[in-house]
């Protein structure tokens, strides 16, 4: 749609109606408007080759301005100055040739147009033979490109660029608030600096494109005049150099480029603090030295990313496929402003657009930036709950569940059991093959147990050959059968040490929640309890707790034995 507009905007161009530009040579003060307006200069008026006025930055100039015939159409014409940044204009139109002063830092247009160019509305009834006078304050000496067309052609094209004037402003705004969410969400100062940059950089375009200066807050700076754009932009320029900084991890991937660019925002801020200082005067040295700073500024941003990437940091990639547009659109702007080129039709809004572009994929890039933060702390999270050994809970996690388990289960009043594991002879294992056999022999235990549990249970190492089991909902009988097929799993698993074969038992000791079991503890005393009767009943046994009351009625199921 953008294109859409900025093609029609373009095609509106065409329709303009032939005219004369002439500079007087050599110049006269605007004291001498009496004069000129009376044709007393007529002879001193020289052609230019083009149509635009070329201001000059020492001192003010005179143009006349002629129609190529005479105006035809009942719609009135409408001279158009495009690139108003820096301009005032006196414009003295017939027949009466009073003066009318005119710029996109005063609220004296009227309410025809907006301030993205300097828009007068010439007699309906303008001759050929009836001479426009304009008078150019000094400013800086770019061509500004001149146009004359009727009432309604001029309305659309204003229209057009008006709409232009918000739609990429708009964008990086919906973009500024998604990342303003995330920063008060995760705090880091990356966010911030991303907010701050396109924050400036949405400014620099309303104050470029005039749109600054017609609303309050914004328009306070319009005495400032184009100072306040070259504000803007600095400020935007710092950021996006801390910004820069932060989201490449320059202090790692290019330490010498992340120091010249930490140098390099002082010498921007001092440009900010002259830019607000009054006594500076018109200063046009003040923008050639600001668009020599961006020469600088964007290629060293451009090798910054471009360093990143090399480093094989994703992130690299995304800062390049960003900013590489709108930095060589920076690069090709400053040179127009440095050498003083007519600025391009396309690179008005292309400047724009890249930086709506880099906002939306800088945001890809955030994002990507969280996807990883949530990566790191599920994977702390696992580590900081499993056991590093076997895989499986630790104490503390098995803990915790056991206690949420135990609260549910009296919530809602549904039978709980707990299994108590330990591994028979364990010590004499690492005593015959070592340690390294002890915990191969650790790790392979936990394949025949998971395979008994369902969905909702929990297994965790309590600690050294010890594992305890939680079983949310299940009865007495439901837990023996588990621990009774997880003891057979094991004992019938084959493990092969350094060729030998070795075989591994477990003692079970089941206790289910009842009403006299007041705490978590209390049940796992209870296991234990009966991991201690398995283990006094020759081992490889299951057995379950029958009520602290009884403790005589424990009874063990000797499988073994049996067999």
């Amino acid at each position: 749609m953008a294109l859409v507009l900025l093609c029609s905007g373009i095609g509106a161009a065409a329709h303009e109606a032939p005219m004369h530009v002439e500079r007087r040579e050599p110049d006269l003060p605007r004291s001498s408007a009496a004069r000129i307006v009376a044709g007393a200069e007529e002879a001193r008026f020289v052609a230019e080759s083009y149509a635009a006025i070329t201001p000059s930055r020492e001192h003010g100039q005179w143009y006349r301005i002629r129609l190529a015939s005479d105006w035809m159409d009942a719609r009135p014409p409408v001279l158009t100055i495009s690139d108003p940044q820096g301009l005032a204009v006196v414009a003295y139109l017939p027949p009466a040739y009073a003066g009318v002063e005119r710029s996109v830092y005063r609220a004296d247009g009227g309410g025809e147009f907006t301030r993205h160019a300097i828009s007068i509305v010439l007699p309906d009834d303008l001759r050929a033979d009836q001479p426009v006078y304009l008078w150019i304050d000094p400013a800086s000496s770019v061509p500004r490109r001149l146009m004359i067309s009727d009432m309604a052609q001029a309305r659309t094209r204003d229209i057009v660029n008006a709409r232009l004037d918000i739609l990429f402003p708009a964008i990086q705004l919906a973009t500024l608030l998604v990342m303003l969410s995330f920063f008060i969400v995760l705090r880091e100062r990356m966010y911030a600096y991303f907010v701050g940059q396109m924050l400036f950089i949405v400014l620099f375009e309303f104050y470029e494109f005039g749109v600054g200066f017609e609303y309050p807050p914004l328009a306070w700076l319009a005495p400032f005049g184009i100072r306040a754009t070259w504000l803007m932009s600095l400020l935007a320029a710092m950021l996006s150099i801390d910004f820069t900084r932060q989201f490449l991890d320059l202090a790692h991937a290019a330490p010498r480029i992340d120091r010249v660019l930490a140098r390099a925002s002082w010498p921007l801020l001092a440009l900010a603090l002259i830019v607000l200082a009054p006594w500076t005067g018109p200063a046009g040295w003040l923008e050639d030295v600001l668009a020599f700073a961006f020469l600088l500024l964007a290629p060293l941003l451009l090798v910054s990313g471009l360093a990143a990437w090399q480093q094989g940091g994703h992130r690299g990639g995304y800062y390049l496929c960003a900013w590489v547009p709108g930095l060589l659109f920076v690069i090709v702007r400053s040179l127009q402003l440095a050498l003083h080129w007519p600025e391009p039709v396309w690179l008005e809004f292309a400047l724009p657009a890249a930086f709506a572009f880099a906002g939306i994929v800088l945001a890809f890039g955030l994002a990507d930036h969280i996807v990883s933060i949530r990566d790191e702390r599920d994977l702390a999270h696992r580590l900081a709950e499993h056991d590093m050994l076997t895989g499986v809970l630790n104490r503390r996690a098995i803990l915790a569940r056991l206690r949420s388990a135990f609260l549910a289960a009296r919530e809602k009043e549904r039978p709980l059991a707990v299994l108590f594991l330990d591994l028979d002879h364990f010590k004499r294992v690492n005593d015959s093959y070592g340690h390294r056999a002890g915990d191969q022999c650790l790790r392979a235990v936990i394949a025949p147990i998971a395979t008994e549990l369902r969905q909702g249970d929990a297994l965790g190492r309590y600690g050294g050959e010890e594992f305890l089991v939680v079983l949310p909902g299940a009865t007495v009988a439901n837990a023996e059968g588990v621990a009774e097929r997880i003891r057979r799993r094991v004992e019938e698993m084959p493990m092969l040490i350094s060729g030998t074969r070795v075989g591994l038992t477990l003692s079970i000791g089941v206790a289910v929640l009842e009403p006299e079991v007041l705490t978590p503890d209390d049940l796992i005393e209870r296991a234990d309890a009966a991991l201690y009767l398995s283990k006094s009943g020759g081992r490889n046994l299951v057995s379950t707790h029958r009520g602290a009351l009884a403790p005589l009625a424990e009874t063990a199921h000797d499988v073994g034995q049996g067999e």
